[in-house]
């Protein structure tokens, strides 16, 4: 799933900087390496998460060479906001930009994930955001398969629970003021780049990558 997940966005963010994106923010971005593997002229790099991760990341980025050309922002997005985050930090809210928020959706409640939609929209010109999301059986462990339920109740033991599914993902855009410009679902991208590889999951067809525009 990481691959295919790292797929979409990567596909996605190639799409958006052939289109005159300037500035791409990448939300929770944990060990995220796209501000080094897709780095291009003009473009500013944004990554927000707690100020441990970002140090160790900075940390090994160095001890490695590679001298990331990305603003850092320690932070909580969810208590602080995205946008005063982004505003104290060079963000340009004028300027086209493409929001990637990987593996972040349903560790969120509902409340929490919609303000973040709703913020960019009011306070973001021009923009796309591109997440992935489980839909509400998988969260609530009640898809019948005892190996989807295990593999929820895991990060739950880790003291990372999941909270927010979604079903109808064309109602939470419209909630939000945005449409869905593209959905697929992990199986379908099985489908497209693995053709031959057996779907060996159910999770598969209930875990979905997803792209917004206002």
């Amino acid at each position: 799933m990481p691959r295919l997940r790292t797929r979409y966005y990567d596909d996605r963010l190639d799409a958006q900087l052939t289109n005159g994106c300037q500035q791409v923010v990448i939300l929770g971005s944990g060990l995220d390496t796209r501000a080094e593997r897709k780095r291009a002229d003009g473009v500013a790099y944004f990554e927000i998460d707690d100020a441990s991760t970002l140090d160790f990341k900075k940390a090994r980025l160095a001890a490695n060479g590679f001298d990331a050309r990305v603003t850092f922002i320690p932070g909580n997005y969810v208590a602080s906001g995205v946008l005063p985050l982004l505003y104290a930090n060079g963000f340009n809210p004028e300027l086209p930009s493409f929001f990637i928020w990987e593996g972040n959706t349903m560790y969120l409640t509902r409340a929490a994930a919609m303000k973040v939609l709703t913020d960019l929209c009011q306070g973001v010109r021009e923009f796309s955001i591109a997440f992935d999301y489980m839909d509400e059986a998988v969260v609530a462990c009640t898809t019948g398969d005892p190996q989807t339920s295990s593999f929820v109740e895991r990060f739950a033991a880790m003291g990372a629970p999941w909270h927010f599914g979604i079903d109808d993902l064309n109602a939470v855009a419209h909630e939000a003021g945005m449409t869905v410009a593209d959905c697929r679902t992990v199986a379908d991208l099985y489908r497209t780049y693995w053709p031959s590889e057996p779907l060996d999951s159910i999770i598969y067809e209930h875990y979905s990558l997803c792209t917004l525009t206002p």
